[in-house]
Parts: C-alpha cells; sequence; structure tokens
C-alpha cells in the first residue's frame, strides 16, 4: 500500500511538474534501439539488435546480455527487477535473469503447449501471462508451467483478430495493446473486462490506475477512475518514441537518443 501511495503522489508531482523543473542527468547516443523499459530500482533495460543493455538511473552502463542462438529478443519485462523476463518469440522461449543479467533459467512455452506466442509478461502472484495466437487466447500460467486461467477465444467473442504487441499486469488488472483496436483490459482470471480506445500504441505503463503513453511527441496520462486524459509536460525533444518514470526519474527515448532526468 505504501508503495502505491508513494508512485500515486511521484505521478502528481510529474503531472503538474514545469518543463524546466526536471534536472538533466545524462544522455546517451542511440540509432537503433527497438525497446525501452524501465525497474523500480531506476535502472533502465534497452534492446540495441538482439542485445540487452541496463544502464543505472545516472545513464552509466551497468551489464549486458546476448542470446543470439534463440532468435529475436521482442521485450523485456523488468517488473519484477529480481526477475527480468526476456521474450525469444521465434522459439516460443522465456529467459529469465537476476539483477546482474546473468541467466537464471530458460522456460519452453511450448512444453505447456503455447505454440504461437506473440506476447508475455510476468505476473506479481507468481507466473506468467502469454498471448497464443494458435487460439487466441490470453493463458496464465502457473510457476509449475501449467495453464491456470485462459480467457476463451477472443475472435470468436469479439468478432475480430486481435493482434496484440504488448502485455502488463499492474495494479490487479492485464493490459493488452492491440494498435488497431486499443489497449483490452483483463482481470487476474483472464476474463475480458473493457477496451481502452487508445489506438496506435506498441507499449504504455501503468502507474496506480493511470496510463501513461507517447503520441504525436507528447506525454499523456489517462486516469482509469475519472476517465479524464492530460500532458504531461516533458523537458523539449525532438521524436519522442517513449517515455517512462520510476520514482522521480524521467526516461525519455528519441529516434536518437536515451535521456535520464530528475526531478
Amino acid at each position: 500500500m505504501f508503495l502505491k501511495r508513494f508512485f500515486a503522489i511521484v505521478l502528481f508531482v510529474v503531472c503538474c511538474a514545469a518543463a524546466d523543473d526536471y534536472h538533466f542527468v545524462n544522455s546517451i547516443p542511440f540509432s537503433r534501439l527497438s525497446f525501452l523499459t524501465t525497474d523500480r530500482l531506476g535502472n533502465a533495460y534497452v534492446i540495441v539488435g538482439n542485445q540487452l543493455l541496463q544502464f543505472d538511473k545516472n545513464g552509466k552502463a551497468v551489464a549486458n546480455f546476448s542470446k543470439n542462438n534463440f532468435g529475436e529478443l521482442r521485450s523485456v519485462d523488468a517488473s519484477n527487477p529480481m526477475k527480468l523476463m526476456l521474450f525469444y518469440p521465434d522459439f516460443a522461449q522465456l529467459v529469465i535473469l537476476n539483477t546482474k543479467l546473468a541467466e537464471q533459467s530458460i522456460i519452453h512455452l511450448r512444453a505447456s503447449e503455447i505454440n504461437q506466442p506473440i506476447v508475455t509478461c510476468n505476473s506479481e502472484n507468481g507466473g506468467y501471462w502469454v498471448y497464443d495466437n494458435d487460439d487466441d487466447q490470453l493463458k496464465k500460467l502457473d510457476m509449475n508451467l501449467q495453464i491456470q486461467y485462459q480467457s476463451g477465444n477472443l475472435t470468436q467473442m469479439l468478432s475480430y483478430k486481435v493482434q496484440p504487441r504488448f502485455l502488463l499486469e499492474e495494479d490487479g488488472f492485464v493490459y493488452m495493446s492491440d494498435p488497431e483496436n486499443g489497449i483490452f483490459v483483463f482481470d487476474l482470471f483472464g476474463t475480458y473486462y473493457k477496451l481502452l480506445p487508445f489506438k496506435g500504441l506498441k507499449t504504455f505503463q501503468v502507474i496506480d490506475q493511470n496510463i501513461l503513453y507517447v503520441r504525436e511527441n507528447k506525454l499523456l496520462r489517462y486516469d482509469s477512475k475519472t476517465a479524464i486524459e492530460q500532458e504531461v509536460l516533458l523537458p523539449a525533444h525532438d521524436s519522442i518514441l517513449n517515455a517512462r518514470i520510476e520514482a522521480k526519474e524521467l526516461y525519455l527515448l528519441t529516434s536518437d537518443s536515451l535521456s535520464f532526468y530528475s526531478f
């Protein structure tokens, strides 16, 4: 409860901040970043080519990891910084790393009869969420990799094909983005709850049921409790691709750099 209250206060502060309230810390030039995420310890993780790079909140390189024989590294879930989850869809595998990016285990999703995983994420209660394109279902695997919950066939339910790009569990809900349709929201039993009409999103962040996402070079906040959307002011940058907030740190990914700020 204290942690949620703390992040809610931080989010309120950053939403009320002016652009000059941010203090520049560091900037790292990049031109081929395909993914950015952060953890609650202030670390930033980026995928460059097929390599995972880790930076601390000051923009200092900390560690790296690569596993080129597993195909494409599509995403990283850092919601639990002690248990980073890397997703390799070509071979339907998850790789679990510790805080130093040392490999701890490999999870073969096809052993759980999940043949075409598209997006995955950690579950706060243990286990993993996976969207299986083979039967159009969101599935929850327990720690024994048995299917615990599943949504039912969403194509049959919605009368159109869902093509998810990002998945996360936060604040008692599971959020799954489909750029063509919006953000699908499920409860912790995998039951479809509602669709939020935010199209075109490849990634987003959720803090205390506030959805943070970048659109047209702006960071926007949608409060799920009040259905109010507002802009979060940021330092001036061109071509903002992603922005994340952790504690009192701001991370900005543009087309040519990753910048670190405090506030």
